[in-house]
Formats: C-alpha cells, structure tokens, sequence
C-alpha cells in the first residue's frame, strides 16, 4: 500500500508542478461545462495592428501586437503575421514524393501530434520534418473537442516551416469550418462556449470573422484540392454540381463568395463538396449513393485517378472504395481516439497506424 500512495503522490505533485505555458496546445481534455485553464491567442486586426486576446489560469488577458508581428505562441515559438489579408490559396500542385492527408480532427489535439509523430511529419519539438512533402488537413477542424484553437495554430506553425522547406500544409474547409464562419455553435464543445460567453465576452461569430487572424485565413482556404493525381475534399464531388465543380479556382473562389452572405445556396447545400456523403457507400441519407459511373466521371472531370475524403466516419479505419478510386479517411479522431494517418509514398497508398505501421490501400491502377 504504501508504495501504491508514494506512486499516487509522485503523479499528483508532478501534474500540479507541469508547466502552464503550452497548455492551450497540451491541455488534458477539460470536462464538459468547465472552462480550460487556457485558451488562445485571438488575433483581432484593426488596420495595421492587431489586439491580441488570450485566456491564461482562468482569467482573460489582452494585449497589443506591433511590427515585426511575431506573435508568441506557447509551445511553438513565434509565428510571423502580416497585416495585409492573405490572398486566396492555391489549389492545385504536382505530385511530390510523400503526402500526408488527416480528416475531421475536431479539436483532438493529442491524436493529431501522435500521428504525425508516428510517420515522421513533425518532431517531437513538433516542428516539421516532412521536408518537400505535404500536408493535407481534409476539413472540420472545428467543433465538438476541446483544443480546436491549439490545432489551428499548430496547423499555422507548420504551415511556414513547411514552406520554408519546400513542402506544404494545406487546410481545406468542411462542413464544421462553415458553421464556425457563420457563428454557428450547436456543435462547439462547452468549454467554448463559457470560455466566450464568461471570459472573452466574445461570440465565435466575432473570433473567427473576417478582420481575425483566423477568420481570414480560414476564408482563403479551397473546399477542392488537386495533387497530381488526387482530389482532396471534405465530403465529395457531387453529381449535381459536378459541371460547376470541375472548374477548381472558379469552384474554391465562388465558395468563398457565400461563406459570410448567409443566403441559401447550392454551394453550401447537401448537394456541396463540404456535405456530400455520396461517395462513401451507405453513408449518403437523402440521395442514393455515387455510382461507379458517376465517380469515373468525376474523375475525368478532374483529371485524376483517387479522390480522397473525409466527412463520413469509419470506425475500423480508412478504406478504399470504388475499385480503390475513392479513400475514405475519416479515421475517427472525433472520438478522441488515436485515428489514422493516409499516406502516399513510393508511388502506393497506405493507412497509417498511430503506432507507426502501415498497411496498404487498394488503387485505381498505377500511380507516378
């Protein structure tokens, strides 16, 4: 008994003494209704300087950022802002030797690290090791966990260490990042909610709107993304946009166009590449689902040979579909479970174990 008390007592002591300052990129999952102990940093631009609003130990904090713009983010270091918007993204690549694609994280941080860990993509400083490969985040990093802000600014971290080195990290926009945009919260984890409402005094709507560091970036994100031979999207290609989908840059920007109008439209109705469940057998409940003949077609519209998804969950993990021409691989991290990593490399696909193995995916054919 007393060794079981002295082990007790070593594990409290060593988490009341754990350093606070990553906390918002390393919190343990907060219960539901209480407020983690941080949350931030919220960029809010006005013009050419930024007011920068964090929570630490419960309480609200506030501050400026001036020129360089190197904001601090705990854990990771600084990242550089511009005050200048950014401009929209581009969407379209040649394949490179490796990608890495994860879908529907909605805030499960530790899952997230674990799997890039797992496969060499960021260190254990969580920094990126990828070198020229790329990073593909297929949507919904938002709602229902707890440390969505923590994965965004790692995501941001990655992003100018990978284009440093030559490699890429690309955000595409689910169906979650709309409802967030649009200040939408029936999915937002509580914590958030009374982190908003209590702390910050500010709504979703305000922290993700368009003159915030997050906002704006998450507004020049595509809904469609081609490398070489794969389309990256959250839900699908659809039959019934598929003539206006083809078209990637006029697509992604007409998209952008309606995320702050709020006015119905087939862009982002069931119909849309953030909401289609169609091309995931069994998974589309109010139209049939993609038949092999309509998933060849929109392959040929967009000259490739995969489409890679998420937005559907799979339980037992990614899989191919169609003949190894459609990748479901929403592995699950919404749970908070460990997930499942895709992976292209040595011309083949592979699902990615959390513990570093790989197992290989069905394909449509030869790849380059």
């Amino acid at each position: 008994m007393p060794s079981v008390l002295n082990r007790l007592t070593a594990f409290l002591l060593a988490a009341l003494l754990s350093p606070l300052g990553g906390a918002c990129l390393r919190a343990e999952e907060p219960k539901p209704g209480v407020a983690p102990l941080v949350d931030g940093p919220y960029v809010l631009w006005e013009g050419r300087e930024a007011r920068v609003l964090a929570v630490r130990d419960g309480k609200a904090q506030a501050s400026k950022l001036q020129p360089p713009y190197d904001l601090d983010l705990p854990g990771l270091g600084p990242l550089r802002l511009d005050p200048a918007p950014p401009p929209p993204a581009l969407a379209d690549f040649p394949i490179p030797l490796r990608i890495a694609a994860v879908s529907d994280i909605h805030g499960n941080l530790p899952g997230l690290v674990a799997l890039l860990q797992a496969h060499g993509v960021i260190n254990e400083r969580r920094d990126w090791s990828f070198g020229q490969g790329h990073l593909v985040v297929v949507g919904d990093v938002f709602d229902r966990g707890s440390q969505v802000t923590g994965v965004f600014w790692l995501l941001r971290h990655l992003e100018a260490q990978a284009q440093s080195a030559g490699g890429r990290v690309h955000m595409l926009l689910g169906n979650h990042e709309l409802h967030a945009l649009r200040g939408d919260v029936r999915y937002l984890h509580p914590s958030y909610l009374r982190l908003q409402k209590e702390l910050l005094g500010l709504d979703q709507k305000t922290l993700y709107g368009p003159t915030s560091e997050q906002g704006r970036w998450l507004r020049t994100r595509p809904v469609l993304l081609r490398i070489g031979p794969f389309l990256f999207t959250h839900g699908g290609p659809s039959p019934e946009l598929l003539d206006q989908e083809k078209n990637l840059e006029a697509f992604n920007a007409a998209f952008r166009s309606i995320i702050d109008t709020g006015s119905p439209s087939p862009l982002g109705g069931r119909a849309s590449p953030v909401w289609y469940r169609g091309l995931i057998p069994g998974k589309e409940a109010t139209r049939p689902d993609a038949t092999d003949g309509e998933v060849e077609r929109m392959l040929e519209a967009f000259r490739v040979r995969i489409m890679v998804v998420g937005h559907s969950t799979l339980k037992q993990g990614i899989a191919a579909f169609h003949g190894g021409r459609v990748h479901g691989i929403d592995a699950d991290l919404m749970s908070g479970g460990p997930g499942e990593l895709w992976l292209f490399q040595k011309g083949a696909c592979f699902r990615g174990r959390s513990d570093g193995s790989t197992l290989p995916l069905q394909v449509a054919g030869p790849l380059p």
